[in-house]
This record gives structure tokens, C-alpha cells and sequence, in this order.
């Protein structure tokens, strides 16, 4: 434990002065960006805070466009932070958790309805599944890669990572759940370190082969992270992380620390297109 906490402590230092030295002399230029979090799209929500229904959709990005919202990606983000690339004057970036059919089916189309673009988190183990791994267990369908490769390349969707095999269920996943990305108990932290890097290097190979690109944005199930997973994903390549805490963003020009813990508006059913607005202005 205590190695732990020395590595942890060593990553979030480092963390911090990356950012102190790239906002040292108080000139850098500043982006208010708010990110939205979706999940799975239905006819019927009910009462889920994870399903909104595809009318509600259509008219929230609607409203995002008649607003003059212009969707960003995980590059766009970057671009502005490493070579000061402006972004748009409203800038919003849509993403979706897991990597439900439903996203194609109902998202995309409507994303391209209104010049908009989002990006999905998928989970590796469940791309191309309608069961829970191994255990014949049906789940919501999940779409493939082959499906979602047509979305890819004509820009509206981008892929990211919400790890391979971590985001565990926990009445599925007996003798072997993991909560999130977090070390399960009595983990050692070498063990901890080597699971988490064969986890992200296994999701990051999966989508690249089926989509090609680079992995460079990353989910964390349940929003649960630590100083040493933020480490080791910048350690193979990822440049933003999202959690799944309340809030809009600052971004700042030549801060790369600022890009990692993103927070997210969850997007219900029960939120207007007027009250989405009314969100993202608060």
C-alpha cells in the first residue's frame, strides 16, 4: 500500500506541474467546454438516468444547433491545449457510454441531421454482443465495428476507449469483479499496474484494428479513477479522460494536465431541449 501511495502521490505531482508550466506566464488563452454523456437510446425510457428516448434526442441536438453549438471531438480538444488551434466560439462535445446499437440506429442520424458529431466509449468485450461475455446472460445489443466503421469515416462518430474487461457487473462478474478501473483488494500494485495496461493495450488494439486511428480518449466506468490510472494512460498514448462528474470544463492553451478528468452533463429524459441550453450556460 504505502508503494502505492508513493506512486500516486509522484503522478499527480508531476500532474500538477506539467500544468503550472504550461499557464506560467498567465497569457494562455482559456475555452469554456461542456461535454454531454449519453447512453443507451429507447422508445420508452422510464425512469432510467441512462436511456432518453429518440425524440428527446432529436429535439436536445436540435436545440444544441438552432443554438449554434458546434460539436467537438477529442482532437479538436487537444489541438487547442498542445498548438493553440481555436475552437469554435460554442463549442460541445457529444459522447455516448458503452457502445450500444441504439447509437447508430438513432444517434447518428441525427447527429448528421444537424451537423453535429459524437464520439462512443466502447466496452471491448461487448463490441458485436447481445450476452454478457461468456455467460449466455442477454444484454442490450452492442454494435460492431463493421457497423460502426461507415459513421467513422464519414467524421460523424469517433471511437474511444472505455476499457476492455473493467467495467465489471457486479451480480455477473462473481470471484472476479473489479469496481471500475480500481485495484481489487488485496491487489498488489504491481499486479494492479500490469492488469491495467493489458486491459487498455487489449481495448486500443480492438478499436484500431476494426476502425484504424490512434486511441487517444478514454471513459473511466463509473467515473472512478486514480492518480496512477491517469499515469499509466498517458504513459500509452490517451491525452483526455472523462469522468462522470457534473460540470462544464476550462481548457487552457499549453496545459496538457487540464485535458485528463473531464466532467460530463448526463443527459436524461426528462431535459428539454430549452433546459439542455439552460444547462450548458449555468
Amino acid at each position: 500500500m504505502k508503494r502505492f501511495l508513493r506512486l500516486l502521490l509522484c503522478v499527480l505531482l508531476a500532474a500538477a506541474l506539467t500544468g503550472a508550466a504550461g499557464a506560467a506566464d498567465g497569457t494562455a488563452q482559456t475555452a469554456r467546454v461542456p461535454v454531454l454523456m449519453y447512453h443507451h437510446l429507447r422508445e420508452d425510457p422510464g425512469a432510467s438516468a441512462m436511456i432518453v428516448s429518440p425524440a428527446r434526442f432529436a429535439e436536445q441536438m436540435a436545440a444544441l444547433a438552432g443554438a449554434g453549438y458546434t460539436a467537438v471531438t477529442a482532437d479538436d480538444l487537444i489541438a487547442f491545449v498542445d498548438e493553440g488551434t481555436p475552437l469554435p466560439e460554442k463549442p460541445v462535445w457529444i459522447t455516448f457510454d458503452d457502445g450500444y446499437q441504439s447509437n447508430l440506429d438513432f444517434a447518428a442520424p441525427v447527429l448528421e441531421q444537424n451537423g453535429l458529431k459524437g464520439t462512443i466509449f466502447v466496452i471491448g468485450v461487448s463490441v458485436g454482443k447481445s450476452t454478457y461475455k461468456d455467460t449466455g446472460v442477454p444484454i442490450i445489443p452492442h454494435f460492431s465495428f463493421a457497423d460502426a466503421k461507415p459513421w467513422t469515416d464519414k467524421g460523424i462518430l469517433s471511437i474511444g476507449s472505455h476499457t476492455y474487461d473493467m467495467h465489471n457487473v457486479t451480480n455477473l462478474d462473481r470471484g472476479h469483479y473489479r469496481r471500475g478501473v480500481l485495484p481489487r483488494t488485496g491487489e498488489s500494485l504491481t499486479d494492479y499496474i500490469a492488469a491495467f495496461r493489458a486491459d487498455f493495450a487489449r481495448s486500443a488494439e480492438g478499436i484500431e484494428a476494426g476502425l484504424g486511428g490512434t486511441v487517444r480518449a478514454f471513459a473511466y466506468p463509473f467515473g472512478l479513477h486514480n492518480g496512477v490510472t491517469e499515469g499509466l494512460l498517458r504513459e500509452q498514448g490517451v491525452r483526455v479522460t472523462v469522468t462522470i462528474h457534473e460540470g462544464a470544463n476550462t481548457l487552457t492553451q499549453g496545459d496538457p494536465a487540464c485535458l485528463y478528468g473531464l466532467n460530463r452533463f448526463n443527459i436524461t429524459e426528462d431535459v428539454t431541449g430549452d433546459k439542455l441550453l439552460q444547462k450548458l450556460i449555468a
